[in-house]
């Protein structure tokens, strides 16, 4: 990622515990995040709200400058909000056991040939953060098993034959993200 943004999360309260996906991943339904550009005197304060079965609600977004300048028009395209979630989603879901991140790096040195039934319940864990957390599922899909899209396309169907897939892959086509 170009700019690197650092996540600090925190549940709001005594948050409970929302059940996502087929897995048991967890998210609170309330909690908050900070996060510093590691290059630019940036910080964001996001309110974000979680209900299970949609993406995560930012309900509020606040930016300011770390240096006492003014926010400008390019530090608010800098923000790459959709990839802020993500990286928060992700530092929040890590904190919750069986939740979220266990899929990176996993389908770097397997075998050819189709997938295993672990490896499309992965697909399937994977699909899911990456929709409720604003990313991309299936690019995501390909660079964790590093396929090419019509093959990560074939998987995801298959994975969607033996679990439930969110959003506008639930009835999948072969769209872009």
């Amino acid at each position: 990622m170009a700019d690197r943004w650092h996540a600090v999360t925190k549940s709001a309260g005594r948050a409970k515990l929302v059940t996502y996906g087929p897995f048991g991943d967890r998210l609170p339904a309330r909690f908050t995040a900070q996060v510093d550009h590691a290059a630019h005197p940036m910080r964001m304060r996001l309110s974000m709200s979680f209900d299970g079965t949609e993406r995560v609600k930012v309900e509020s977004v606040t930016v300011e400058r770390t240096d006492g300048q003014s926010v400008t028009p390019e530090d608010m395209t800098r923000l790459q909000l959709a990839r802020v979630v993500n990286n928060a989603v992700l530092n929040e879901a890590v904190k919750h056991p069986g939740s979220g991140g266990a899929w990176w790096g996993v389908g770097r040195d397997r075998p050819a040939g189709p997938p295993i039934d672990d490896e499309l319940r992965l697909l399937a864990r994977m699909y899911w953060h990456e929709f409720v957390s604003w990313g991309k599922p299936r690019q995501a899909v390909m660079a964790a098993f590093d396929l090419p899209r019509s093959t990560a396309n074939h998987w995801i169907r298959k994975a969607r034959e033996r679990h439930e897939l969110p959003g506008p892959h639930a009835d999948f086509d072969d769209g872009e993200d």
